[in-house]
């Protein structure tokens, strides 16, 4: 081919870089997307053996548990549980501790509103047996017919009626029905005890010795009353002793009148030694309580 066939070739004009930020920009933007393709694409495939062995456990290069990490556990969980049992059986007891207190200072009001009961049970009881010493001789002057003045009718006024005893029993029944004995101090159990059985036992004696003799003499003194003297008055009806051949009421009412002087003089020992245990009792949780 001759020389003048030969096409020169076309001279490529080289691009200039508008600026060299340009540049920078577009190499940029090539590495990100090559970047961008080399990421592997995530997709919803299952998880093979192989990549789940990648994932371990954090504390797996510890071990299984021996021993002694168990018995510790179960070790801080029993003194948890026992130190909570502790506090609350403590609280548990100063609350019973402080019923306690509280049963002992109430059983100690009663003892003294009971004192002054007794003092005036046992003037009662004294006037009464005062009164019943003279029964011998205005027996005798009522069979002569010549009884001295109120003789009779002052011994019939004192055997109609004795006096009972109410003691203030609140704590009593509280101790006893609630379970507050177990609350209190042996000691001061068994003295509250003690006391009780004095007070029922002359309860019982009062209701059966007492009561029973004292109604059989009012029945005597109703047939003893002259009801010809009082039918036509509006006042009380006066005692009057029927003599002569009714010799035998009047022996039946004082027969009976010593069987009931009998009890009341019972009844008045018995309740000196009640209210010497009351006074002792006072005494003895006045000095232990500090009690006013």
């Amino acid at each position: 081919m001759s020389e003048e066939n030969k096409i020169p070739p076309e001279e490529i004009p080289q691009e200039q870089p508008e600026n060299k930020d340009s540049a920078d920009e577009t190499i940029s933007s090539a590495e990100s997307i090559t970047e961008t393709e080399q990421l592997p694409t995530t997709t919803n495939q299952p998880q093979t053996e192989k990549d789940m062995e990648v994932h371990h456990h954090t504390h797996a290069a510890h071990g299984k548990k021996n021993w002694k990490s168990y018995f510790w556990e179960f070790l801080m969980l029993f003194l948890a549980v026992f130190c909570g049992f502790l506090a609350e059986y403590q609280l548990e007891h100063k609350i019973e501790k402080d019923r306690g207190k509280q049963y002992t200072q109430s059983f100690y009001e009663d003892l003294v509103s009971d004192s002054s009961k007794f003092r005036r049970l046992i003037n009662d009881f004294q006037k009464k047996l005062t009164v019943f010493k003279s029964m011998s001789p205005c027996y005798d002057s009522l069979l002569s017919n010549n009884p001295p003045k109120n003789c009779f009718a002052t011994i019939v006024s004192n055997s109609l009626w004795f006096p009972d005893l109410i003691y203030t029993d609140r704590t009593l029944m509280q101790l006893k029905n609630a379970g507050g004995l177990r609350l209190l101090k042996k000691a001061d159990a068994d003295s509250i005890l003690l006391y009780d059985y004095q007070l029922r036992v002359y309860i019982e004696s009062e209701s059966t010795g007492v009561q029973e003799m004292q109604s059989k003499i009012r029945e005597t003194i109703t047939i003893m009353r002259n009801y010809d003297s009082w039918k036509d008055s509006t006042n009380t009806p006066p005692v009057v002793a029927i003599y002569g051949n009714n010799k035998e009421i009047l022996n039946k009412y004082f027969n009976q009148l010593t069987i009931y002087s009998n009890f009341c003089q019972a009844r008045l020992n018995d309740l000196k030694k009640l209210k010497k245990r009351n006074a002792d009792l006072i005494e003895y949780f006045k000095n232990k309580y500090h009690y006013d």
